[in-house]
């Protein structure tokens, strides 16, 4: 099922970028839109040599596997909002169906799809920042009581 997101992907973005510019652009173009809006919707870094590997691997008809993170993401970029549900709207196989109706079974599982936005790099800095002010705080009011006791 893999393979299908991944040819379904580049397939929407061929679309995508031949509606907005009447140009075809090349697998390595669309990896690299796919991979621009992995990291600025979903918060997620894959490099667009590895889509576009991915891709090679798919059109060869060979089975491909993506980390569920990517899947995940891959079906935000198709409109789904998880692979469970990318698995349910284009149930071709019964493994699949059956795998899918494992994994409603308990909310804590459904929530494991999901894609999970992280913080983006502004806000990890903005954390970093304020503990180095919380250290420097805290070592200035050491210094001042060693230096006081010094002088006594």
């Amino acid at each position: 099922m893999h393979k299908d997101l991944v040819l379904n992907a580049f397939k929407k973005a061929r679309r995508e970028v031949k509606e907005a510019t009447g140009v075809n652009m090349s697998v390595t173009g669309l990896s690299k839109q796919i991979s621009d809006y992995m990291m600025e919707e979903c918060r997620f870094q894959y490099h667009e040599k590895s889509l576009r590997n991915k891709y090679n691997i798919a059109v060869k008809d060979e089975l491909i596997e993506l980390k569920s993170s990517v899947a995940n993401c891959l079906c935000c970029y198709l409109g789904y909002e998880n692979y469970a549900e990318f698995i349910l709207k284009n149930n071709r196989q019964e493994a699949d169906i059956k795998t899918v109706e494992k994994v409603f079974v308990t909310d804590k599982i459904k929530e494991d799809f999901r894609v999970k936005k992280e913080p983006s790099m502004g806000e990890k800095l903005k954390i970093i920042i304020n503990k180095n002010k919380v250290t420097l705080i805290f070592l200035l009011v050491i210094f001042i009581d060693v230096f006081q006791i010094v002088n006594d």
